[in-house]
């Protein structure tokens, strides 16, 4: 991926859908292209702390400002309707609808010349901060220093060591155990969100990770605000949880 092409998309406020996810991908492959292969696939290994499997429970948690791999190679950090995010630091993804044009996303911007997160600052693995740290995305809370992924990250930066073969051996051994336990409920593989023509509502659609496809809300756009990566690796439970909450606190600021 040429840095000239991924400058034009720095410079825009809201970029449509089937232009986005492309260049993200080639993002990813830049990025990584660049790195060391994890050991681990990082899609496999949570980003809590408390939900570690991988990691020995003795090994010490990293310190973020020195390191900020995190921050360079996930590329998809969403900016919530509640986050305090301001506007000129985030991309609306859009979709066309019979109405015109609507925001299904929206995502922190990347810095055109190292494609990191545009709030940070420094340098990877030596001193790193985040210049929006106080009003920093949810989901930048939901990734904690010491999880699983973390350290897989960490590792393809070679920010520390891979693991030995019987480090990598146990570690696998824990991590097919845990993904062996029967889930009850489906999770959501990912969201998208419609505009329904008749009457101008949106709907938001769930493809389940079991294949099927559902609509789990329809609301009005004038009430309530939703994105789809909000849903993205939710149970059906947690997804009907959240958009309820979401309704009773509209309700009661209507």
């Amino acid at each position: 991926m040429a840095i000239s092409e991924f400058v034009q998309i720095t410079r825009q406020s809201s970029v449509p859908e089937a232009e986005f996810y492309p260049i993200v991908n080639r993002m990813y492959e830049t990025i990584w292209g660049q790195l060391m292969p994890p050991q681990i696939p990082t899609d496999h290994l949570s980003s809590k702390l408390a939900n570690r499997v991988v990691t020995p429970a003795e090994t010490p948690v990293p310190d973020c400002l020195t390191c900020g791999a995190c921050c360079q190679s996930l590329l998809c950090v969403g900016v919530r309707p509640s986050d305090k995010v301001d506007s000129e630091l985030y991309w609306e993804i859009t979709t066309e609808a019979e109405s015109g044009e609507m925001v299904v996303d929206r995502y922190l911007r990347r810095n055109g010349e190292t494609l990191a997160c545009i709030a940070l600052s420094g340098t990877i693995g030596e001193q790193v901060g985040c210049t929006i740290y106080e009003t920093r995305p949810i989901m930048c809370h939901h990734f904690d220093a010491g999880s699983d992924r973390c350290h897989a990250i960490r590792r393809a930066f070679s920010i520390e060591p891979f693991l030995s073969l019987n480090e990598m051996s146990a570690a696998m051994e824990r991590l097919y155990s845990k993904e062996g336990t029967p889930d009850d409920e489906v999770k959501i593989k990912a969201a998208q969100i419609t505009e329904n023509a008749e009457n101008g509502r949106r709907l938001i659609k769930a493809f389940l990770k079991d294949e099927r496809l559902i609509t789990i809300h329809e609301y009005d756009p004038a009430e309530e605000t939703w994105l789809q990566f909000e849903f993205d690796g939710l149970k059906l439970g947690e997804a009907e949880s959240l958009i309820n909450s979401r309704v009773k606190q509209a309700k009661e600021q209507a």
